[in-house]
């Protein structure tokens, strides 16, 4: 029990339930004991569960006495950015590096934005640790959070256990940041709407290439006809006959023969005209009737 007489975390008076004499924040009982009536008194409440990413590497190099200076610079952290009527609490009991808050009449969009603010401002401290031969600085230390929402009507366990699959989700994308437990479900939407879309833009690809016009096709008329199918006729028991069967053939198209030249038929001259020479023989053939004999 703190030898405070108000909690450290909500501010109302000791009860049955305990505090973390390292963080004086509640330990998990005592923040049970408190969170199930904070959740049936408000609409909606939201939860955060917040981890230390990779707190042992702090332990191994710094050593546990850091360590517990870094969990002690979080549960401030946790104080100021939060208000006095939410609910901190260290969770998994001692030597644990993860702790609740319960946000009384937040929604999951404020609790994101709240998440967000406790996590900047865990990666803006810097904690002063003693080591052997003075102290050190440790700087840097990021956080996971998840974060689920629930109502009068949603079981405590279930909230918790909503924020700590957030959680697990913010861990698996890379640390460092904040998970929601719809977070599966917002990543779910852009694929089917991808899936739809990809439908639907199939759908408009085969409607486009249906209403293309067909070419049409080249009519028998066009094309000379096939040649007739061979059919074999046999006759039992030993005549076999061979018969073509015959189509009519297209007619062949009309051309003009030039006819031939025969051998004793004149060969137009090919001599040059002299227009004078032409002149002076009708002349002289219109007088020649003139002319003594």
């Amino acid at each position: 029990m703190s030898t405070e007489p108000n909690c450290a975390s909500c501010g109302q008076p000791h009860g049955l339930w305990a505090t973390d004499r390292l963080t004086l924040l509640l330990d998990r009982w005592g923040w049970d004991d408190r969170a199930a009536a904070v959740l049936r008194e408000s609409k909606p409440t939201s939860l955060l569960v917040v981890d230390v990413d990779n707190f042992k590497r702090v332990n191994d190099r710094f050593g546990h006495v850091a360590g517990d200076e870094v969990l002690k610079g979080v549960a401030e952290t946790l104080r100021r950015i939060t208000r006095k009527s939410d609910l901190l609490g260290r969770y998994g009991g001692q030597g644990g590096d993860e702790f609740l808050v319960l946000l009384p009449e937040t929604g999951i969009e404020d609790a994101r934005v709240i998440a967000e603010r406790i996590r900047a401002g865990i990666r803006d401290m810097a904690v002063t640790a003693p080591v052997p031969g003075g102290t050190t600085t440790v700087e840097s230390v990021s956080v996971s959070i998840g974060v689920s929402v629930g109502d009068p009507d949603t079981d405590l366990e279930s909230l918790v256990v909503d924020a700590d699959a957030a959680l697990r989700n913010a861990k698996r994308g890379g640390r460092d940041r904040v998970g929601t437990s719809k977070e599966h479900r917002r990543r779910a939407v852009p694929w089917r709407l991808a899936a739809v879309g990809a439908c639907v833009a199939g759908a408009m690809i085969a409607v486009v290439t249906t209403d293309k016009p067909v070419p049409p096709r080249d009519s028998a008329a066009d094309h000379p006809a096939a040649p007739p199918p061979f059919q074999l006729t046999v006759t039992v028991p030993a005549t076999v006959t061979a018969t073509p069967v015959r189509t009519p053939q297209a007619p062949k198209p009309h051309t003009k023969k030039t006819p031939a030249v025969r051998e004793d038929t004149p060969t137009p001259s090919t001599t040059t005209r002299c227009v004078p020479c032409e002149m002076m023989t009708s002349a002289v053939n219109k007088m020649t009737p003139f002319l003594p004999h």
